[in-house]
């Protein structure tokens, strides 16, 4: 019996994700000068994908809980599905 299935990207803008593992920095993650890691597990919120013309080819843009917005690639990022 044939079902209607919409297919959709779990790493497109608007779904959420946490981290793999701790992701560090050397520049402080966006202004802060006491952020210089995203701690593994923290959830975040995809803004935008890959992004080749700004120089960001095979990373995505998310917003991570406290307001941190930092490029990931997609190996240091999973779907949250909790």
């Amino acid at each position: 019996m044939p079902t209607r299935v919409k297919e959709s990207s779990l790493f497109a803008p608007g779904k959420l994700v946490q981290c793999v593992s701790d992701i560090y920095s050397s520049p402080p993650i966006d202004g802060d000068a006491d952020t210089t890691r995203i701690t593994g597990g923290t959830v975040g919120v995809i803004i935008s994908g890959p992004q080749p013309d700004v120089g960001y080819p095979e990373h995505y843009k998310v917003q991570f809980l406290k307001n941190i917005i930092w490029w990931v690639r997609h190996n240091e990022i999973e779907p949250y599905l909790n």
